[in-house]
């Protein structure tokens, strides 16, 4: 039977006689390296355990002995750190995969079993090292086959949303298609309906990945925007479409991401007429040719939640020199102004006051903070977005005799508060809208969604679509 090795690594010249008197008794054969050494040349695979004899000062060393720590966590064995003298090491971190040990010189006695168990320990390391080695390469293989998935998701998504956006004589569209991730929960089609009629489609999954990017697969099967019959055909109207794609998706009961957000319009390209509904995408906005802005307010919550939701239209007369833009609730995320988190801690605290008082009018007040963004559609950020619930609550008037919920006086607070709707078209970017244009306003979001990416700022899938007359 082979002879065990205990490798003893020096930080400090001198080597305590118990440690040579302990691998003695032990039968196991020794070698004495630098640490300097060490750290160049790797601990020997043949060590069956470690010994490290560092000075009564580690500061000098401290550094050395966490790159040697890191470094045993590809071959670990045990480790014992001691002081020649009587005194204790300072702890430090290690892998825990590793087992390391910090004590005195001990006598050659109990240093000698403790050695032996520290020899007996390989074989359950290097078991316990080549079954981590093993569930890695497994987790490698699982991202590898992830990924190829991705890939192809990526592909079969992009393969049904137009790069090419088509053109109806005077009627122009544009398109800035951002995802967040490798796949998007975002989709959009333009296609012809007819001679006259042409289909805007814009919708926008719930999460992230690849469930998200198959819901859109369904959306856009669903979105039949006409119904072929007996050799005839009929235009389905965007109610129409927007109601039997919330019965679809109740019917095909999705376990994962069952909601969608999505925008449907019809243009006549003769008439100019538009009829546009939506559940629970941003209100569209109507840029007239003199660059007055407004938003289609059609009614519309989130699709797939309710059976029997109506999706009521709204028609609009198109002239030359007009834009419409429909959006994602991603332009939120690179727009809509920051709530600070003090704001938000301060809605939540006013929250569990008005549950601990009790009442039935402070409950539904509660519920009104904490729950108004998943109850109402506000047709700016989209439904259920919690920065419009909270941003209307922190702008709420200041009473004089305190907080609403908690009488506590809270000085400082803005005596007005501003619509999301009005927030929407005071922003920045709406600024660029109405001054340059919807080719300006793509481009402008455009740069800063790439930006906050960059600086690794949470964004959301970002999808834009403009329509526009041309003069």
């Amino acid at each position: 039977m082979a002879r065990a090795h205990v490798e003893t690594i020096l930080a400090h010249e001198s080597v305590p006689a118990s440690l040579k008197e302990a691998i003695k008794r032990t039968g196991a054969w020794a070698s004495f390296r630098p640490l300097s050494q060490a750290l160049r040349g790797g601990v020997s695979p043949r060590a069956d355990a470690i010994v490290v004899i560092v000075p009564d000062d580690m500061r000098p060393v401290e550094h050395g002995l966490r790159v040697l720590f890191d470094r045993l966590a590809d071959c670990p064995r045990a480790v014992l750190v001691m002081q020649p003298g009587s005194g204790v090491p300072a702890q430090l971190d290690h892998p825990a995969t590793v087992p390391v040990t910090f004590g005195s010189a001990l006598g050659a006695d109990e240093l000698a079993s403790r050695l032996a168990t520290m020899v007996d320990m390989r074989p359950s390391l290097d078991s316990l090292h080549r079954s981590m080695l093993a569930n890695r390469q497994q987790e490698e293989n699982a991202t590898a086959a992830y990924e190829r998935q991705l890939r192809l998701a990526r592909q079969v998504q992009r393969e049904f949303i137009p790069e090419n956006l088509p053109n109806f004589g005077p009627v122009k569209f544009s398109a800035l298609f951002r995802p967040a991730e490798v796949v998007s929960g975002d989709m959009y089609d333009i296609h012809r309906l007819d001679e006259e009629h042409v289909a805007i489609a814009l919708a926008d999954a719930t999460g992230h990945g690849i469930p998200a990017a198959l819901l859109t697969v369904f959306v856009k099967r669903a979105l039949r925007g006409k119904e072929i019959h007996n050799g005839s055909y009929r235009l389905l109207p965007p109610t129409e479409v927007l109601e039997r794609l919330n019965e679809e998706l109740l019917e095909a009961n999705l376990s994962e991401c069952r909601f969608v957000a999505a925008t449907y319009a019809v243009l006549n390209t003769r008439t100019m007429v538009l009829e546009l509904a939506r559940g629970g995408t941003p209100y569209p906005i109507l840029r007239r040719r003199d660059g007055r802005l407004e938003l289609l307010r059609p009614a519309g919550s989130v699709i797939g939640v309710l059976p029997g939701t109506r999706y009521p239209s709204q028609q609009v007369q198109l002239a030359p020199g007009d834009s419409l833009v429909i959006c994602s609730d991603g332009v939120e995320s690179v727009t809509a102004p920051q709530i600070s988190t003090t704001a938000l801690a301060e809605t939540f605290s006013r929250a569990a006051a008005a549950v601990r008082a009790g009442t039935a009018r402070e409950r539904r007040r509660a519920a009104a903070l904490v729950g108004a963004a998943a109850c109402e559609d506000n047709g700016c950020f989209g439904a259920a977005s919690s920065t419009t619930a909270v941003a209307e609550i922190a702008e709420e008037p200041a009473d004089s005799s305190g907080d609403a919920l908690t009488g506590i006086e809270r000085p400082g607070r803005r005596a007005s508060r501003m619509a999301p709707d009005e927030a929407m078209l005071a922003s920045a970017w709406c600024a660029t809208l109405r001054g340059e244009g919807p080719q300006a306003a793509l481009q402008q979001l455009t740069v800063r969604y790439d930006s906050l990416r960059r600086m690794g700022y949470p964004l959301d899938d970002l999808t834009v679509l403009t329509l526009q007359i041309q003069p």
